[in-house]
């Protein structure tokens, strides 16, 4: 049996590789089609777990998941929102470690999860540093969004990742990896279709987008599937309070670097220290 960390290593770098592919296509494409798009391509995509599942599962974990798939579609809307408005090297780190907060909170208080201080500590040394990533070098906030909304949409994101992470361990009590990863992402992609059809041009949309992005949101979902399989295996076996901090934090690092470098985006060196920061406390979450 592998450990557990390793599985959240490997889903860490594919989780920022596929962050800031994300962001390459979100510089010309609207954040909603793309989200719809994507969301069908992780469905049919998720087919090939059929084999390994169970789904002699109860009406109550069915509806579990499906309102799991609610909220990361609500996340994924506005995660996308967010890197396409905003400075990848300052959102991805905020959405990598502050949601922790509050999955570590609410796994000991839902889940009965107890770490050590060590690891606590750790955890609150990545929120100082996500708190620093907020502001510039010279100490004032910059502008680092479009818009006050994204600042919003952001915040919501947190609690929304935050929950949907504490009712993934709960649910993978009652079921397999591979039963939830089929069941959520058919889920999610019905729930995208249902938002597009109501708000935007529906399935012409969707068709209009697969056919100007087709093969790098094919790319980019083949990574996810990896990413978030992997991540599931790894819940399933590990308290979540220490797999969702190590694979946000260790993702970071990876979106930080390359995302800076790829979109020239300003103070990377100062960000690079940061997120070496980081990674330090993350390596005390699994001694």
């Amino acid at each position: 049996m592998i450990e557990w960390y390793y599985l959240v290593l490997v889903s860490a770098v594919l989780m920022g590789l596929a962050s800031v592919l994300e962001k390459y296509i979100l510089k010309d494409e609207h954040a909603s089609a793309y989200s719809a798009s994507f969301s069908i391509v992780t469905a049919i995509m998720a087919l090939v777990f059929v084999p390994f599942a169970d789904f002699n599962i109860s009406a109550y974990a069915v509806a579990l998941i499906f309102a799991i798939g609610l909220i990361s579609t609500v996340s994924y809307i506005l995660t996308a929102r967010v890197y396409k408005h905003g400075n990848i090297t300052i959102s991805s780190p905020i959405l990598s470690s502050i949601p922790q907060l509050f999955i570590v909170v609410f796994a000991f208080v839902f889940l009965d999860e107890r770490l050590s201080l060590i690891k606590y500590m750790s955890i609150g040394v990545m929120i100082v540093v996500a708190y620093l990533l907020l502001f510039r070098a010279n100490g004032k906030k910059g502008a680092v969004f479009d818009g006050k909304k994204y600042v919003y949409e952001l915040a919501i994101v947190v609690l929304l990742m935050a929950t949907g992470g504490v009712l993934l361990k709960y649910l993978l009590y009652y079921v397999t990896p591979y039963t939830y990863i089929v069941l959520v992402e058919v889920f999610m992609a019905i729930d995208m279709v249902v938002y597009m059809q109501l708000r935007y041009g529906g399935i012409r949309e969707i068709s209009h987008n697969m056919s100007r992005y087709g093969k790098p949101i094919l790319g980019i979902a083949a990574i996810t599937m990896v990413y978030r399989i992997t991540y599931y295996i790894a819940v399933s076996t590990a308290y979540v309070s220490l797999t969702a901090p190590l694979r946000n934090t260790v993702s970071v690092v990876i979106t930080v670097i390359i995302g800076g470098v790829l979109f020239k985006e300003k103070n990377i060196l100062r960000k690079l220290a940061l997120t070496a920061a980081l990674l330090a406390a993350a390596y005390f979450l699994i001694v």
